[in-house]
């Protein structure tokens, strides 16, 4: 028997293999897309799928897949669907909730400020080992959306004016017994031709409809006649109930509803007032899909 011929049979066969591989690699040309799948309070699944333009018929497996933000890996890859004869791929990244409320307290304690990075290990025909790592920094300034206002009201006939809030900003100081602690620097102006001494100023905070904080004055401040004073209101935000804020976040196209109660007990013409000074609702939208596809558009293009 002639056995060179098997052999060259086969190792044309081989050749033919690796041109056609390193053809389907370099014009692979990906569309790789990532959305939000399933969600509940304690998980949130994150599915990424790739389209090729043609099967690569090359053995490749995963065997980690980390997904971090601000430091901390929130996120394990929990199905990877791929086979070598079908040019489609997807898989599934499980994020714990709770770990994501860690990294978002990291990224506050940072200035708002924080990486997102992915990290991608596995084998190429089994024995060569592949590892990608892409990052981008996010600086998304979640406080200035919540800057609240409201006009002054009548009191009394008009003989007294509630003072008016025009500007809220609101500043991160860190945690304290579970509970994060931000300060509401609210800036009142009194229309009165007279001083306005507020005592205590209090609200309640509501995110997707579950109460997640309060806050209420470190101390009397008087607002001169016809004159601006500053508020600062201590503000406890509830951890425990944010898993499920994300949730309705992510579940409501990364849109929330932040509704804030404010109430404020001023003393005007030797009489004491409680005011409901807003019942206001506000709108926090982010884009953490668009980064994260992003980011895939920056892999698959090399």
């Amino acid at each position: 028997m002639n056995w060179k011929l098997p052999v060259l049979g086969l190792v044309l066969v081989v050749m033919v293999w690796l041109g056609y591989v390193i053809y389907a690699v370099v014009t692979a040309s990906p569309t790789v897309h990532a959305s939000w799948g399933y969600v509940d309070e304690n998980t949130t699944e994150l599915w990424v799928n790739a389209k090729l333009d043609k099967p690569l018929l090359v053995p490749v497996e995963v065997d980690n897949l980390s997904l971090s933000l601000a430091g901390i890996p929130v996120a394990r890859v929990a199905r990877f669907d791929y086979s070598a004869t079908r040019p489609d791929i997807s898989m599934a990244i499980a994020i714990d909730n709770r770990k994501l409320i860690r990294a978002l307290v990291a990224y506050m304690n940072n200035g708002q400020r924080g990486e997102l990075g992915i990290h991608l290990g596995g084998k190429f025909l089994w024995v060569i080992p592949v590892n990608l790592d892409q990052k981008e920094e996010v600086s998304e300034d979640i406080l200035s959306h919540l800057n609240f206002t409201t006009e002054s009201k009548e009191l009394a006939g008009g003989l007294v004016k509630t003072p008016a809030l025009v500007g809220t900003k609101f500043e991160w100081v860190g945690e304290r017994n579970g509970e994060a602690v931000l300060i509401a620097h609210m800036k009142l102006y009194n229309p009165n031709g007279f001083p306005v001494p507020v005592g205590k100023v209090s609200f309640d905070a509501y995110a997707n409809g579950v109460r997640i904080g309060q806050g209420k004055s470190l101390k009397t401040v008087v607002i001169p006649a016809r004159g601006y004073a500053t508020v600062n209101v201590e503000t406890l935000i509830d951890e425990n109930a944010l898993p499920g804020v994300w949730e309705a976040h992510v579940k409501n196209g990364e849109i929330s509803r932040l509704k804030v109660n404010l109430y404020l007990d001023i003393t005007a013409l030797g009489r004491d007032y409680h005011i409901k000074l807003i019942s206001r609702e506000e709108t926090l939208e982010t884009d953490i899909i668009g980064t994260i596809n992003g980011m895939l558009e920056n892999l698959s293009l090399g």
